[in-house]
């Protein structure tokens, strides 16, 4: 007879209780944080995503949500990135306080699901104070962010952070706090922060047409990834700011001095954002026409649909 999967990691974990075990659940924001993870473990420590029984690991990574029943294991970690509802927080928290420790983000988890963590050993990251670990920004620009990230011992380490978007500095914050828990070297954390890179289509800065700036975020188009998306571009400096979506009800209660125009691809709605020029467009061959008769010259499009023939350039680096 076969063994299921929680089977499989139940006895692996039995056969090697040398490997430490990370568990990342959370509503959203577990991919990010797993990658996180990899990039901050993984120059000191040989780290797999998942059981494989070819290779010797020293950290697992098990995510909480491709798992339909949990194994009966306690992690030495569970990392909660984010919570929308009473019940995932109590499936969450249920994995956390088996754990012999827990790192929950202190700016996506409401305190109200505090009532259901009774884990003694918490640390928690997030934006600010009072998060034990967080981020002290210095200087934001369509390169990214300068900072440091802060410990609680009050320890900072700088942070040259070249990506884009709070949503996507917060997993960076919770691999160092990984990171010091595991006790990484300063100097390799420094660099493995300085050499993470944007995925494709997640808030990915790209040369347009006409020396225009693409935001490209098509690739996450949910609801908080939009919200932070405009968040972003309201922060940066430009002539003109853009948002191409195929969705109006995404964008939410948007800030219309902070944007020139939203384009859409889809029928018209009702335009219930007052302020806001909105355009509408049947064809992406006539949205793409229009377009190429409104690119500024360091003009921002925050692209929230797949457009690749406005992008000239994704190697944003190599031509600054």
């Amino acid at each position: 007879m076969f063994s299921s999967p929680k089977r499989k990691i139940e006895k692996y974990f039995r056969k090697n209780p040398q490997v430490k075990s990370i568990v990342v659940a959370g509503s959203y924001g577990r991919k990010s944080a797993i990658r996180a993870l990899s990039a901050l473990l993984g120059e000191t420590y040989l780290v797999t995503m998942g059981v494989n029984k070819n290779v010797q690991p020293d950290v697992v990574v098990l995510d909480y949500g491709s798992m339909s029943d949990f194994p009966d294991i306690q992690p030495d970690l569970t990392i909660v990135t984010s919570c929308r509802s009473d019940d995932e927080a109590k499936q969450f928290f249920e994995v956390a306080n088996k754990s012999r420790k827990v790192l929950v983000n202190f700016s996506d988890v409401p305190q109200e699901y505090a009532k259901y963590l009774t884990n003694p050993e918490i640390i928690t990251y997030g934006d600010e104070l009072p998060a034990d670990f967080y981020f002290e920004n210095h200087d934001f620009t369509i390169d990214g962010y300068t900072g440091d990230i802060v410990n609680p011992e009050r320890e900072h380490i700088p942070a040259k952070l070249k990506i884009l978007g709070e949503h996507n500095v917060r997993p960076l914050i919770m691999g160092v706090a990984v990171a010091k828990l595991f006790n990484v070297e300063r100097q390799t954390i420094v660099k493995a922060l300085e050499d993470v890179r944007p995925l494709n289509g997640r808030m990915q800065p790209c040369h347009g047409l006409q020396n225009s700036i693409i935001i490209d975020d098509s690739a996450d188009t949910s609801d908080i990834s939009v919200y932070y998306g405009l968040r972003t571009i309201y922060a940066l400096d430009a002539p003109s700011r853009i948002v191409v979506t195929d969705d109006l009800s995404k964008l939410g209660k948007f800030d219309e001095s902070h944007i020139d125009e939203v384009v859409v691809l889809g029928a018209p709605v009702e335009q219930h954002i007052k302020g806001a020029k909105i355009s509408f467009f049947a064809t992406e061959v006539e949205l793409i026409n229009y377009l190429g008769q409104h690119f500024e010259d360091k003009g921002i499009i925050l692209l929230e649909i797949p457009l690749p023939q406005i992008i000239s350039s994704r190697d944003w680096e190599s031509a600054l």
